[in-house]
C-alpha cells in the first residue's frame, strides 16, 4: 500500500493530524512532521527516499513541493467554516461596520467564499498567488485599496506588519486536515488499483510473442515488454521515459502523431531493426472520446532461412546485394512520402510487387529499399532486365540452362534469388513462354527449367517494372491475363519529378552539397535560378537533375548561379526536337525578342553596347530583357 506523509507548518497542525490519524485508525501513514518553508523541498525528497508515495501539505510549502517534485500532493484546503471563523476574527480587529478584508494564499487553499460579504457584512477580496515574490505587489495593491485586515501565512503577516496593516494568521482546523486525509486515502486506493492493472497488463505483454510498446500522447515510452528489450538490446530502465521516435527512428514521427491526433485509425509499416524484419502496427488508446496514448506492436517477419557468413560473402562478391534503404530515399513532397509509406507496407508481404515509373525516378532504388525492409533482406537481391533480349536469352537468364558454363546461368535468376528478391525490369517485354513460366513460378512457387522437369521449390519475392501500363498489353494480346492479375495486386506508381516541386529544391541542394564535397568547391543557387529549375519539366527525373547539377557546378564561373545561366544550360543540353522535311532537327524555342537578342549577341561577338544600340534601347534595358527571357551571353561564359 502507498505510504502517506504529513508535512505541516505548525505544531498545532501536527498535533491535530496525529489525533485525527488515531481517531480514523488510518493505516499506511509513514510519519507526521513540522517543517520550515525553506526546507520543504529537502524534506519532501527525504520523505520520498524513506518510502512516501503521497504528501499532504499546505500553502507555500505544498506549492514548492508540487512545482519542483513529481510526488503526488494533497493540498490542505481550508473549509468554509474555518474561513468564516477567520473572517469573524479579522472583523473584530477593525472598528468599521463593514471592513475591507483580504484573504491571501496559494492555489486552491480556499473553499468557495461567494456569499461571505452578505453573511459577515464585510467586503472580502481573495488574492490567489503562485509565488512568494508576488506577495509584495499584492500587498501594495491592497494598501492602495485601503484594506483594513489581511488574512494569510507567515510571509503575508511580515509584509502586513511592515506596511502597518492589521493581519490574522490562517490556522487550519481539524475539518481541513481530516478532508485531506480522506483524499489521500482515495488516492492510495486508486494507486493500488492502477498498480494491479499495470501488473496484469505487463503480464499479458510479457506472454505475447510480439514486441509491445505503450506510449503517452506525447510519444513518450511508458511500458515495454521483454520482446522489445531483446529486439532493441536495451533494458526497460533505458527505454521508459524516452521518446519513441528516438528509440525507433525508422518510424515516421508525423504518421505516429496522426494516430495520436485521431487523424488516422492505425499506422502500419515495416522496419528493419538489428537483423530483424518487422511489421509495425500503431493503434490509439482511447479513453472515452480522448486519445491518451498508443500501442506499438512489432511482429517479426521471417522467410525461414538463415545464411552463414560465407554465403553472404559470396552473394556480395557476385553483386547479389542491395545497399539502399528508405532513410536514404529523397522525399520531402507529400505525394512521394505517401508512395514510400505504401512501399513500406508492401515490404511486409511476400507477394509480387509491380512498380511503374518514368526513367530516372529511382525504381531500382525503391526495389532495393523494399528488399532491405523485408524478411528477404538476408537473401540475395538479383536484378534482370528483359528488354531487348531474345526468348532464348530470357529463358536462360530467368529460369536457367543446364548447358551454360556460368553457374549463375545454369541455375537462372529465380533459383539464384531463392530466399531473396528477384527484380525483373521490362516485364512486358517477356515472351509468351517466359510469361507462362513466370506465372507458374509465382503462383505455384516452383521453377520449370524445361517443359517436363520441375527443378526446385521457390521461396522468393518478385518485383517487376513495366514500361507501359500492363492492362494495355493485355488488351492488345501481348501479355497473359492471368499473370497480369497476379502482378497487379501490390502496385506502386512512383510520381515523376515534375509533380514533386518540393523535392526538386531538396534534391538540388542535396546534389550541390555532394558535388561541393567531391570537388572542394562552393556554389550557391540563387532564388530565381531555383525557381527556373522548379519550373522545368525534367523528363529524365532525378537522373537528369543530378547530371544537370554537376554540369552547372563545373562550368559556372560565379559563386552564385543565376536564372540566366540555368536557362542557358537547359537550352544547350536539352533542345527540343522538331521534324522538318522528314528530318529530325534539334531546335531551341525562344521568345521572338529573346531570339533577336541572341542573334545580335552572336553578330557583335557578345558586345552588349552594340546590341543595345542596334535594338534602340539602353544597355540597362537590354540587361533586363536578357534576364527576363533567360538569354545568356555565351561570350561571357
Amino acid at each position: 500500500m502507498s505510504k502517506v506523509v504529513f508535512l505541516l507548518p505548525t505544531d498545532a497542525m501536527v498535533d491535530m493530524a496525529n489525533r485525527i490519524i488515531e481517531e480514523e485508525k488510518a493505516e499506511n501513514i509513514l510519519f507526521v512532521k513540522k517543517i520550515q518553508t525553506a526546507d520543504s523541498l529537502h524534506e519532501a525528497r527525504l520523505a520520498v527516499k524513506q518510502g512516501a508515495a503521497i504528501i499532504i501539505a499546505r500553502g507555500v510549502q505544498a506549492a514548492f513541493i508540487k512545482r519542483y517534485t513529481n510526488v503526488p500532493i494533497v493540498e490542505i484546503c481550508m473549509s468554509g467554516q474555518e474561513l468564516g471563523l477567520l473572517v469573524v476574527k479579522a472583523k473584530k480587529l477593525s472598528d468599521k461596520k463593514k471592513p475591507k478584508i483580504a484573504l491571501i494564499g496559494f492555489g486552491n487553499m480556499f473553499s468557495d467564499t461567494s456569499y461571505f460579504d452578505e453573511l459577515f457584512s464585510v467586503r472580502l477580496t481573495v488574492c490567489r498567488i503562485e509565488d512568494l515574490q508576488q506577495i509584495p505587489e499584492c500587498m501594495e495593491r491592497l494598501l492602495q485599496d485601503e484594506v483594513d485586515v489581511v488574512i494569510g501565512g507567515d510571509e503575508v503577516l511580515k509584509q502586513a506588519q511592515m506596511l502597518g496593516i492589521k493581519s490574522v494568521f490562517y490556522e487550519s482546523k481539524e475539518d481541513s486536515i481530516r478532508d485531506a486525509l480522506h483524499i489521500a486515502e482515495k488516492m492510495q486506493y486508486s494507486a493500488e488499483v492502477e498498480k494491479k492493472h499495470v501488473a496484469q497488463f505487463e503480464t499479458v505483454l510479457d506472454a505475447s510473442f510480439n514486441g509491445i510498446i505503450k506510449i503517452s500522447s506525447e510519444k513518450e515510452i511508458r511500458i515495454v515488454n521483454r520482446i522489445v528489450e531483446t529486439m532493441l538490446e536495451k533494458k526497460t530502465q533505458q527505454l521508459v521515459g524516452s521518446s519513441l521516435c528516438k528509440v525507433v527512428p525508422e518510424l515516421d514521427e508525423n504518421l505516429v502523431q496522426e494516430v495520436l491526433d485521431g487523424k488516422r485509425e492505425t499506422y502500419i509499416t515495416s522496419v528493419y531493426i538489428r537483423g530483424n524484419a518487422l511489421m509495425v502496427t500503431t493503434a490509439p488508446i482511447q479513453l472515452e472520446k480522448e486519445i491518451v496514448g498508443a500501442i506499438i506492436s512489432f511482429h517479426k517477419l521471417s522467410n525461414n532461412v538463415k545464411r552463414d557468413g560465407e554465403v553472404a560473402r559470396e552473394m556480395y562478391l557476385r553483386g547479389y546485394s542491395s545497399s539502399s534503404n528508405f532513410s536514404q530515399y529523397p522525399a520531402k513532397d507529400k505525394v512521394m512520402q505517401k508512395c514510400i509509406e505504401k512501399a513500406k507496407v508492401y515490404a511486409i508481404s511476400s507477394s509480387p510487387i509491380l512498380i511503374y515509373g518514368e526513367s530516372g525516378t529511382g525504381k531500382d532504388m525503391m526495389a532495393q529499399c523494399i528488399h532491405n525492409n523485408s524478411a528477404y533482406k538476408t537473401g540475395p537481391f538479383v536484378s534482370v532486365n528483359c528488354g531487348g533480349m531474345s526468348e532464348e536469352m530470357q529463358l536462360t537468364k530467368l529460369f536457367g540452362n543446364v548447358y551454360e558454363k556460368d553457374p549463375a546461368l545454369q541455375r537462372g535468376a529465380l533459383s539464384v534469388g531463392n530466399h531473396g528478391t528477384v527484380l525483373i525490369s521490362e516485364v512486358d517485354a517477356l515472351s509468351p513462354v517466359c510469361q507462362y513460366r513466370l506465372f507458374r513460378a509465382i503462383k505455384y512457387e516452383d521453377l520449370i527449367q524445361n517443359d517436363i522437369e520441375k527443378s526446385q521449390t521457390l521461396n522468393n519475392r518478385i518485383i517487376v517494372f513495366a514500361k507501359n501500363n500492363l492492362i494495355l498489353s493485355v488488351k492488345n494480346g501481348t501479355f497473359r491475363e492471368d499473370l497480369f492479375y497476379l502482378l497487379n495486386g501490390l502496385v506502386l506508381e512512383i510520381p515523376p519529378l515534375r509533380d514533386r516541386k518540393t523535392d526538386i529544391e531538396y534534391l538540388v541542394n542535396k546534389y550541390c552539397e555532394k558535388i561541393s564535397r567531391k570537388y572542394s568547391k562552393y556554389m550557391r543557387i540563387s532564388a530565381d535560378a531555383m525557381l527556373r529549375m522548379k519550373e522545368y519539366e525534367w523528363p529524365g527525373n532525378e537522373l537528369q537533375l543530378e547530371s544537370f547539377c554537376e554540369r552547372l557546378f563545373l562550368t559556372t564561373q560565379k559563386k552564385t548561379v543565376g536564372a540566366e545561366y540555368v536557362q542557358f544550360l537547359l537550352d544547350e543540353l536539352y533542345p527540343a526536337v522538331k521534324v522538318q522535311n522528314r528530318e529530325e532537327k534539334m531546335i531551341v524555342y525562344k521568345h521572338p525578342k529573346a531570339a533577336k537578342i541572341a542573334e545580335l549577341l552572336e553578330k557583335h561577338a557578345g558586345n552588349r553596347s552594340k546590341v543595345a544600340e542596334e535594338m534602340g534601347m539602353s544597355t540597362t534595358t537590354l540587361w533586363r530583357h536578357m534576364k527576363k527571357y533567360g538569354v545568356l551571353n555565351k561570350f561571357d561564359v
